[in-house]
């Protein structure tokens, strides 16, 4: 019976450490923007929200927490000669628990993106950076509504400490409403061993030929996802956990064998 205890015991104590411990396959939402507050409010871009949505609450940037949101905060700085505005938004990668109403622009938009036109002979770069020190197997991806003569082409690059620039890829943007990904992101740079890693990601669009103000090139529901590496003193903590945890119900099983006996 006493032993049963212990194994029962035992067994606690390991789906205690398997809760509280991250797993280390487990995809995550890194940073993600969405562009639902309003621009120009505690210090964000006049022209679109360029502040992060995320899980937890920062006041002083009039940012709620909002359950699907990202773990980190980081703000989108966007470098162009084209125009840049706030316009209707789409559904397409918005996050599951995004807690941000989908459809407040009526008629016919879902919440608000960034729009970018007069893009002829410009380009547009938006940049971000991330705490990668912990993170692997990355991805990058975003919903655009491409129009007319909007931008034609977007590529991914990255820097890593200040370092020199890491191309990722290029990819088409199609006329409609769209989902690009960029997928297992630099695997050889983003490795999770704990070692302190700033990374600037930057997605550059060309490619423009309109110099009207209509509908062109749309960006919306900027997600980097990736796996969380567990901290070591995390990993560790725990499994002292349920050593102690056994090594007390050692103890009590010896001291009541030790009673029957006796």
């Amino acid at each position: 019976m006493k032993l049963r205890s212990l194994l029962g015991a035992i067994a606690g104590a390991l789906l205690l450490t398997a809760a509280l411990i991250p797993r280390a396959n487990a995809q995550t939402v890194i940073v993600y923007f969405n562009f639902e507050d309003p621009p120009g409010t505690f210090g964000r871009d006049a022209r679109f929200d360029n502040f992060s949505d995320q899980t937890f609450a920062l006041p002083a940037f009039g940012e709620d927490a909002n359950p699907g949101g990202g773990i980190q905060f980081s703000t989108l700085n966007l470098v162009t000669t084209a125009n840049a505005s706030t316009a209707g938004g789409v559904l397409l990668n918005r996050t599951t628990l995004d807690s941000d109403p989908a459809a407040h622009v009526p008629p016919s938009f879902n919440g608000h993106a960034l729009l970018l036109n007069d893009t002829i002979n410009t380009t547009a770069t938006l940049s971000f950076t991330v705490d990668t020190t912990l993170l692997k197997n990355l991805s990058l991806s975003f919903a655009t509504d491409n129009n007319g003569n909007g931008y034609s082409t977007v590529a991914l690059s990255y820097s890593i400490n200040g370092g020199m620039s890491m191309p990722v890829g290029s990819q088409a943007l199609t006329n409609g409403v769209t989902l690009i990904t960029f997928s297992n992101i630099g695997p050889g740079d983003f490795l999770g061993t704990g070692t302190p890693q700033s990374t600037v990601f930057t997605l550059t669009f060309t490619g423009g030929r309109s110099n009207g103000n209509d509908r062109q090139t749309v960006i919306d529901n900027i997600q980097l996802g990736g796996t969380v590496v567990p901290e070591p003193a995390t990993v560790a903590g725990g499994l002292l956990g349920v050593l102690g945890l056994c090594w007390y119900q050692r103890r009590r099983l010896i001291c009541c064998v030790s009673l029957r006996r006796t």
